[in-house]
C-alpha cells in the first residue's frame, strides 16, 4: 500500500485528493479573495512546505494566501499565491508541492516525529500549570488551548537538527525506515539507536515555549525552517 501524502495532521490517499482540496479552496474564495478560514490556511501552509523552493517562495514569512489569476503563454489560469509579510505576492504550483521529498527533508521530518512526544509533554505541562496562557514572543494572552502552539526558542529546531545531523556523519547516514505498507503516514528513522541519541540530544538542549498559533504560523516559521506546531 503506498504511503500517500500527509499535509499537516491529515493523510490523503492520492495526489488527486490533495488537488481536490486545493481546487475547493480556489472555488470558495474566487479571484482576488484572501483565504481566511484557519483550516484552509493551515492546509495551504502545510502544502507549501513541500515545495522544492519553499525557502525562496516563503521569503521573510507568510502573512496569508490569495486566489489570483495570471496569464502564461496566452493562457489564463487561476490558482493560489502567498502574500508575504513584506507585502510581496508569489504564486506557487500545487503540483510542485507534491514531488517526492528529498532525503534531507525526509530526515528532518523523521527527527520532528521522533520528538513529537516531547513537544506534546511541554504543551500538556503549560496547560496543566494553572498559570495564565501567555505568548512568550508577544506577551499577549493566549485565549484558548486551540490557539496554543509550542515553539523552539533559541536554538531553533532546525539549528538543533542540522547540528545533530552534522555531528553524526551527515544526512546520508540517517536511513529512513522503509514504508511498512500499512498506511502509516509519518516518516521514521531506521536506526533506533541513532533516534534515541537524537531524542536525548533534543531533551537536553531544546527550549520549548508557548506561543500564539498565529505567531508560530508566520514569523517563527521563517526562523525555524517549518516551525514546531502543536495541535
Amino acid at each position: 500500500m503506498p504511503r500517500g501524502i500527509t499535509i499537516g495532521a491529515t493523510h490523503y490517499p492520492t495526489k488527486e485528493a490533495v488537488r481536490d482540496v486545493y481546487r475547493g479552496i480556489v472555488q470558495r474564495y474566487g479571484v482576488g479573495g484572501d483565504v481566511t478560514d484557519p483550516d484552509d490556511d493551515a492546509f495551504l501552509r502545510g502544502l507549501l512546505e513541500r515545495h522544492p523552493e519553499y525557502d525562496l517562495k516563503r521569503g521573510p514569512g507568510i502573512a496569508h494566501f490569495r486566489v489570483i489569476a495570471h496569464t502564461d503563454h496566452g493562457r489564463r489560469s487561476v490558482g493560489l499565491a502567498l502574500v508575504r509579510l513584506d507585502g510581496e505576492v508569489a504564486d506557487f504550483s500545487w503540483n510542485a508541492c507534491l514531488t517526492p521529498l528529498g532525503h534531507r527533508t525526509q530526515v528532518l521530518a523523521a527527527l520532528r516525529h521522533a520528538v513529537a512526544d516531547q513537544v506534546a509533554a511541554a504543551r500538556n505541562a503549560v496547560l496543566g500549570s494553572g498559570q495564565p496562557l501567555v505568548c512568550s514572543v508577544t506577551g499577549a494572552p493566549i485565549p484558548s488551548a486551540a490557539e496554543l502552539h509550542i515553539d523552539h526558542a533559541d536554538p531553533t529546531f532546525l539549528v538543533l537538527a542540522e547540528g545533530f545531523i552534522a555531528e553524526n556523519g551527515g544526512a546520508d547516514v540517517f536511513r529512513i525506515l522503509p514504508d511498512p505498507g500499512s498506511g502509516v503516514s509519518y516518516i521514521e528513522l531506521e536506526d533506533k539507536v541513532l533516534e534515541g541519541r537524537w531524542q536525548d540530544h533534543h531533551q537536553e538542549r531544546a527550549v520549548l515555549r508557548p506561543v500564539l498559533k498565529r505567531v508560530n504560523l508566520s514569523d517563527l516559521r521563517r526562523a525555524d525552517g517549518r516551525g514546531t506546531p502543536a495541535p
